[in-house]
């Protein structure tokens, strides 16, 4: 995948440049290794585009995640459910908050949901665990307008998260966040027009080549 926008939120980037390099540097290696084709594996039931193959915004966080694990952005999960167990503060009686990736006083969400979780993200969640003393500045990867065409209705983008950084402004309290679009190199969109049509065309010859994700309850929407 490549970069296609990014927001200096409260001088993030200039921040994790002159503090945090290296976690900065994972991250964005992390990003160009991920394939983004390999995570188009989620068929649309939704009427707008029903059958249409999409990218599943769950599996394009858990090659992100897996890659990172490797570099300690995670913890080893207790279970073999899956490799990584995401960092979290528990604050009692099941109440806890979880964050995707933590390295170095760095935080690290990765949001392919519904646009209030990306506010939520930066002006919230990060704030609690800047509190906390784990962290003092955040990365936030989002997908590009571009990407978002090709998911499911509810995903929201990097423009519609700068609607907020452009009319909220910022607060004593805010850390310094950077926050990065990704969408497709030339090569992902060929390959994914190819996989597209090769799934409509023949959807049995095409499931030789990869596998659909299985949801759980409803398939529309982000995941």
């Amino acid at each position: 995948m490549k970069i296609i926008n990014t927001y200096s939120f409260k001088g993030g980037e200039k921040f994790l440049k002159t503090k945090h390099p290296k976690e900065l540097a994972e991250v964005l290696e992390a990003i160009k290794n991920l394939d983004a084709t390999t995570c188009l594996t989620k068929e649309s039931a939704e009427k707008t585009m029903k059958g249409a193959l999409l990218f599943s915004p769950r599996d394009m966080n858990h090659h992100m995640k897996t890659a990172l694990h490797k570099k300690n952005w995670t913890a080893k999960a207790s279970d073999k459910k899956k490799e990584y167990a995401e960092p979290r503060h528990a604050f009692g009686k099941g109440r806890f908050r979880e964050m995707d990736g933590m390295k170095n006083k760095v935080g690290l969400e990765i949001q392919f949901g519904k646009y209030a979780f990306m506010g939520y993200d930066i002006f919230s969640k990060m704030i609690i665990f800047k509190n906390l003393g784990y962290i003092e500045c955040g990365i936030e990867v989002v997908p590009a307008a571009e990407l978002v065409k090709q998911m499911s209705t509810g995903v929201s983008s990097f423009d519609q998260l700068l609607v907020d950084f452009n009319n909220r402004g910022e607060s004593n309290i805010d850390i310094p966040v950077f926050v990065i679009g990704i969408g497709l190199t030339d090569q992902e969109k060929e390959k994914a027009i190819k996989l597209k049509e090769l799934f409509k065309n023949d959807r049995k010859g095409a499931l030789t080549s990869f596998k659909l994700r299985k949801y759980h309850g409803s398939k529309p929407g982000p995941k």
